[in-house]
């Protein structure tokens, strides 16, 4: 007899014995987090996509104040 014949497998019972839960849909709040994140998401996306912010020009700048700030603090002979 092999391993293979020892298993009794029946359609409507699972192997692993997880079932799965039929109950319906899930609580009202956790619908409401969901679809609430995706469209916040969608308008924090759209604000910086569309407000001409980027991180590289905003680098520059506190590069640029850094390096003014440097410059006068090297001229001042601190």
């Amino acid at each position: 007899m092999g391993i293979q014949e020892n298993i009794h497998i029946d359609e409507n019972e699972p192997f692993d014995g997880i079932k799965e839960n039929k109950g319906g849909k899930p609580p009202a709040y956790f619908n409401i987090l969901f679809y609430g994140l995706i469209i916040w998401g969608i308008i924090f996306m759209g604000y910086y996509l569309f407000s001409g912010w980027s991180s590289h020009d905003e680098f520059q700048e506190k590069m640029s104040a850094h390096q003014e700030k440097y410059s006068q603090g090297v001229q001042g002979g601190k």
